[in-house]
């Protein structure tokens, strides 16, 4: 592969551990944000997953475990001094083109990054998202802007992305047997100033009261989403409804039926059909796995 060369550039912070033990770290490095981008879009042939081992792209403090023993960037959410690339894993996208198309609209003005997992298949897409930020964010605030990233582009993620100190594998894939994708776009690093004017339109907060209740929903909640929602929730607030009535062990043809009636009645402007039953699918295929 021909190396990227990017006009849109920063320094970000990488560790590098051996495997999933939080105790495995094996290098801290600052390379370009195209450095990485590079180095992340050429994958390495293994049947394993964890084979390169894992990464967290921040900077996390040395501490010791329950036993006193003393270990250098000891992986554990209050040990996070910071982060300075958000990162988001989609594991459930009946559509690729369509979660590209939200990705590409929501941040066509910033520098971002996605490539497809280990466990991606053609019929079954799954990638991960990266956006570096402008300076860094605390522990608190990753919480906070990834679920902000998330929601203004509207597809379900994978929730442990929301976790500051997550491990993500280094690409690895099976040659010959399923594809390796990957995308990129080269534009001015974002701003997390526009992260905050994105959580203010949300109403996502930072405190971690509210971070721990992110899921659990009122009569508010549901009373604001029944019955009118603009551009940016729409796709987020779909899945919530669809959820909810699953988990109510309501029949799937009925809930479809609403999901479209919804989806083009409730929304403004009105979400797109196709849309609407790549959201149904996603949730579908999550509620027949349970």
């Amino acid at each position: 592969m021909n190396e990227i060369k990017l006009e849109y550039d920063t320094q970000v912070s990488v560790i590098w551990y051996e495997s999933l033990d939080s105790r495995s770290f094996k290098q801290f490095s600052q390379p370009k944000w195209s450095e990485l981008v590079n180095r992340l879009f050429i994958p390495q042939n293994n049947t394993n997953k964890y084979a390169r081992g894992v990464a967290v792209y921040g900077d996390i403090k040395d501490d010791t475990d329950e036993n006193g023993n003393e270990y250098k960037k000891y992986r554990k959410d209050e040990n996070v001094i910071y982060r300075d690339v958000l990162v988001l894993d989609y594991d459930d996208i009946p559509k690729l083109r369509l979660l590209h198309d939200a990705i590409t609209d929501t941040l066509k003005g910033a520098s971002w990054m996605y490539h497809t997992t280990f466990n991606h298949r053609t019929e079954s897409p799954r990638i991960r998202l990266y956006t570096p930020l402008n300076e860094h964010i605390s522990e608190d605030e990753y919480r906070k802007y990834t679920k902000v990233l998330a929601n203004k582009i509207g597809h379900p993620v994978d929730e442990g992305s929301f976790q500051p100190s997550r491990a993500m594998a280094l690409p690895v894939y099976i040659k010959g047997k399923y594809p390796f994708l990957h995308q990129y776009n080269d534009a001015p690093i974002l701003n997390v100033e526009m992260l905050e004017e994105w959580s203010k339109e949300s109403n996502i907060q930072t405190d971690k009261s509210t971070i721990t209740n992110f899921n659990k929903r009122d009569d508010n909640y549901w009373r604001d989403i029944s019955f009118s929602v603009a551009k940016g929730n729409r796709n987020n607030s779909l899945a919530s409804l669809i959820g909810h009535l699953f988990s109510r062990h309501v029949n799937e043809y009925i809930v479809y039926s609403y999901a479209l009636l919804w989806g083009q009645n409730a929304c403004n402007p009105p979400l797109k059909e196709r849309e609407i039953n790549a959201t149904f699918q996603s949730i579908l295929k999550k509620h027949r796995n349970k």
